[in-house]
């Protein structure tokens, strides 16, 4: 009975000890690869991200992991309120696809196009990219805040999954309420867990298969879209061609991009993991994602065309190939490299251009 009696004290202790020692070893990894102190708690939603008002951008100075933003909360050089005589400066509008963290973090496919322009000039790209913005978020975020760094050039890199999310992307007209940094005890253990997926495949598809019978569950007969939704499309028209008139108005030009997957058309039995993890929070099955990608794509090249704004074609050099992306849409290093020369060769080819005509009215060349 005594035996017993300290095994029960003994389980929990050791328990106890061994998250212990295993937090206290997050902690001290984060000290040695990224100079985080062992008292604090690194989190990317505060360490790298303002909500301004109603306007979601990156901290100026912030800092996270390997990640270090400069003065205007972009990623990239430091940067005065004009570029340098005689240098173009480029600034990157877009989501996650457009970031990279961890170990990657330096090598985001605006990273790729810096150094691809520098061979031809002088050329400052500027990433403004943060993970979960639509093309409302885009707006605010340039209109607000990034137009005041005198760009030429805006890249714009949309998402257009977030069109055919259960509510649809809308204008800010309220204040956001801030993010708090978490107090220090912070597990990072918890971070680390999440990073990870420890379920084989069929256990993987089996949970995602629940929850999407349980999300339509929850709604009316046909709330999921069977078929590109028009009104959702009209939607992402209208607000990337808001954002483009929003740009053209401060004298910059636009470079629209479209939206690469990893998915060839049509998808393989080898893509069915990660096309049921793609539907899983969406209002459409995994196909009319695939479809309203392309429609999206097509209503960007016509807003290009309407708007006498560039348009490169990344889905229709990148779609298909797996080994350039790390899921649906977020890219491999090779991926980075491909899609940063595609933009930058576009770039260049505008800047070439616009040498003799000029931009269009540009704050830095009034």
């Amino acid at each position: 009975m005594t035996r017993r009696r300290y095994a029960w004290y003994l389980v929990p202790l050791l328990i106890i000890a061994f998250l212990a020692g295993a937090e206290l070893s997050a902690r001290l990894d984060d000290l040695v690869r990224y100079g985080v102190p062992l008292f604090t708690a690194p989190y990317v939603g505060y360490d790298l991200v303002v909500r301004d008002s109603a306007t979601i951008r990156g901290r100026p100075y912030g800092r996270y992991e390997r990640i270090q933003l400069n003065g205007a909360g972009f990623r990239g050089p430091p940067i005065s309120p004009v570029p340098p005589a005689g240098c173009v400066r480029v600034i990157v509008l877009g989501a996650s696809e457009s970031i990279v963290g961890g170990e990657d973090a330096g090598t985001e496919y605006p990273a790729r196009m810096q150094e691809e322009l520098a061979r031809h000039g002088c050329f400052e790209v500027q990433n403004a990219a943060v993970s979960g913005l639509d093309l409302c978020r885009l707006t605010a975020l340039w209109t607000n805040w990034a137009a005041k760094w005198s760009a030429q050039v805006v890249v714009v890199y949309p998402t257009p999954y977030f069109y055919v999310s259960p509510e649809p992307p809308e204008y800010p007209t309220e204040p956001l309420r801030p993010v708090g940094k978490p107090p220090w005890w912070t597990p990072r253990l918890t971070q680390r867990w999440h990073d990870h997926s420890f379920a084989p495949e069929v256990v993987a598809k089996w949970q995602i298969r629940r929850d999407i019978e349980r999300k339509l569950a929850a709604h009316p007969r046909r709330w999921e879209y069977q078929a590109v939704p028009p009104d959702r499309l009209a939607l992402y028209e209208r607000h990337l061609d808001s954002l483009v008139v929003a740009i053209q108005a401060t004298g910059a030009e636009p470079v629209l991009v479209t939206h690469a997957t990893r998915f060839p058309n049509p998808p393989t039995e080898e893509d069915e993991l990660l096309m049921l993890a793609w539907e899983h929070n969406s209002r459409a099955t995994a196909q009319v994602l695939l479809a309203f990608e392309h429609a999206a794509n097509a209503t960007m090249a016509a807003v290009g065309q309407r708007r006498d704004a560039m348009v490169v074609d990344a889905a229709g050099r990148m779609d298909g190939r797996r080994d350039w992306f790390t899921d649906v849409a977020h890219f491999t290093v090779e991926g980075r490299m491909v899609l940063g020369g595609l933009v930058a060769d576009s770039v260049r080819s505008l800047v070439g251009r616009r040498v003799a005509t000029g931009f269009r009215g540009s704050r830095s060349n009034r």
